[in-house]
């Protein structure tokens, strides 16, 4: 039961810490990431609208115009041609190229684009062309080539005016200089993406192993403290609870440990003084019981009056059992664990408690399996089995039944599977009040006009010791059935 506190409280942790910074630092990288790659494609963009303006200046535009197909062996031609792979070579780009308001090929550096061919591929540019026909030189949006690479074109007009009013006539604009680049710098953009996931990885990493430390350190004493705390609801008070840091848990450890030092001296202050009332009791006892032997022997012809002896004699022996449930329970010894078989147990239980009697409960013992044995303190266990079997006899005896049935009681003990034993006793009298399931274990409250109250309080310490605890519930076909889990012990061969 510790355990799950823990495992949630480390789980908060985790995700108090964990997940922020998972998203503070994953928003940062797509962030850093967007950021660098607009700001490189805008780089470019401009880079080659630049070019692309510079090479327009070196065509004239009636060479733009009078070229035709059927030229290329023309000075024309070849000047234009040699100027394009001039201006390739100086501004590091893939490829130059001068088109014609029609978009037709006048040169291209790279001789793909043939005088006078269709440039099918700029077909997608002609919002950027008609911009470059206002007046602006400018940069077309990335695209990939036949290559798989990204690429990037840069636009200006070769116009006869270089007024935005006469560039937007088509007449003045003859053609447009295009510049194409490639967009090699997504390649450093991978490089600082990949480095980017690295380091978030390398720094999730880190920060786990930090808070899975920290939580360690928090989670480990709390789980302890827990046990602690179980520990002491169970009565288990002489193992001392562990301080193990100085803040505010050590502080807690240490408080939690003055309680349970507290209640361990106030429980030995509780047995000291039931034995020592139980010790002053006995004497007199005794005394009383030599001195009604001897008026039952000096009154032996008087019937009348023995019969008051014997009820003096009953009392006495009633004192008597007192007397020995204050001992027992004040003098609670350490368990003694070892292999108990349940079955020759439960018949000694039987024996110990039928009595005969017309009209007195049939007691029945259920073991499925004849071999099963629990890991108890055989001792400890007799005795909270015999309280158990006794006050299971007593309320069947109390219980009215119309239909003639004899009264019963069922000692009853089966392997459940998991490493536990369930060990039974119910009876058929009138059951237990829910109002009164819990009540009917403190110590000194009894339901019957004689009894300490301590009995069943006492089988409860002698379960608790055991690791478990005793429960009450309706038996079939009414009655009273109480029950508690015991670890399963070796199997004789």
């Amino acid at each position: 039961m510790a355990g799950r506190p823990s495992r949630r409280l480390l789980a908060k942790l985790l995700v108090a810490t964990l997940l922020p910074t998972v998203v503070a630092l994953g928003g940062l990288g797509f962030l850093a990431h967007h950021v660098a790659q607009r700001t490189l494609e805008d780089e470019l963009g401009r880079r080659l609208a630049t070019a692309a303006a510079a090479v327009a200046m070196m065509v004239l535009p009636e060479q733009v115009r009078e070229l035709q197909p059927g030229d290329e062996d023309s000075l024309t031609y070849a000047n234009i041609r040699r100027k394009l792979a001039l201006a390739r070579d100086r501004l590091d780009v893939r490829r130059v190229a001068i088109v014609a308001a029609d978009l037709t090929g006048r040169g291209d550096s790279d001789g793909r684009l043939e005088l006078g061919a269709e440039a099918y591929e700029l077909g997608a540019d002609r919002a950027e062309i008609a911009r470059a026909r206002a007046g602006a030189a400018v940069a077309s949006p990335l695209f990939t080539g036949h290559d798989g690479l990204p690429y990037k074109r840069g636009y200006a007009a070769i116009s006869t005016r270089s007024d935005t009013a006469g560039a937007a006539n088509n007449e003045n604009v003859a053609g447009y200089a295009v510049v194409e680049a490639s967009a090699d710098y997504l390649v450093a953009l991978a490089a600082f993406r990949r480095w980017l996931v690295t380091a978030s990885a390398i720094t999730v990493a880190a920060v786990l192993v930090v808070i899975i430390f920290i939580a360690g350190r928090i989670t480990g004493p709390v789980a302890r403290l827990a046990r602690a705390a179980e520990r002491i609801g169970g009565g288990q008070l002489a193992t001392a609870v562990p301080i193990e840091t100085r803040d505010e848990i050590g502080s807690l450890a240490t408080t939690l440990d003055e309680m349970r030092a507290a209640l361990q001296a106030r429980d030995e202050r509780l047995q000291m003084m039931l034995a020592g009332i139980a010790h002053e009791v006995r004497n007199p006892l005794g005394g009383l019981e030599l001195y009604a032997g001897l008026l039952r022997d000096a009154l032996g012809g008087e019937p009348e009056r023995l019969q008051e002896v014997a009820r003096i004699e009953r009392e006495i022996g009633y004192l008597k059992a007192v007397v020995n449930e204050f001992l027992d329970y004040a003098r609670r010894p350490p368990l003694e664990l070892g292999d108990v078989a349940l079955r020759p147990l439960l018949d000694e239980v039987r024996e110990l408690v039928s009595d005969g009697a017309p009209g007195a409960p049939a007691i029945a013992v259920d073991t499925p399996a004849a071999g099963v044995t629990v890991r108890a303190d055989a001792g400890q266990l007799r005795r909270a089995l015999l309280n158990l079997a006794r006050n299971a006899v007593a309320a069947a005896r109390s219980a009215p039944n119309a239909a003639g049935e004899r009264p019963r009681v069922i000692l009853a003990g089966r392997a459940l599977g998991d490493g536990k034993v369930r060990v039974q006793v119910s009876d058929s009298g009138p059951g237990v009040p829910l109002a009164l399931r819990e009540t009917i274990f403190t110590p000194f409250f009894t339901t019957r006009e004689k009894g300490t109250g301590l009995g069943l309080a006492f089988v409860r310490e002698i379960v608790r010791d055991h690791g478990s605890d005793v429960s009450v519930t309706d038996a079939p076909g009414g009655g009273a059935s109480f029950q508690f889990d015991l670890p399963a012990g070796r199997t004789p061969s």
